[in-house]
């Protein structure tokens, strides 16, 4: 799950297509492609650099570590509970 959520951090493709891609992915669990959707349009670079900008570096250090961590959690409890 983490591995998926960093990549899916990396390539920063939009909401709409990462569903797409998550499909493509056969090899990982469904968990793990759920946390790839979820984390995708939580926490990408772009949104890294325009929280850097406008709030500083450490900030979005933070706050980006904690969504990061916020989703992959929830991702894993939903995965546990439905799928």
């Amino acid at each position: 799950m983490v591995l998926l959520g960093g990549l899916a951090v990396i390539l920063s493709v939009c909401s709409e297509a990462d569903a797409f891609v998550a499909a493509s992915l056969t090899g990982f669990s469904p968990t793990a492609r759920l946390a790839f959707m979820v984390v995708g349009p939580m926490v990408d670079l772009k949104l890294i650099a325009l929280q850097a900008g406008t709030f500083g570096r450490s900030f979005a250090a933070r706050f980006s570590a904690a969504t990061f961590a916020t989703a992959v959690l929830c991702s894993a409890l939903v995965g546990w509970w439905l799928l």
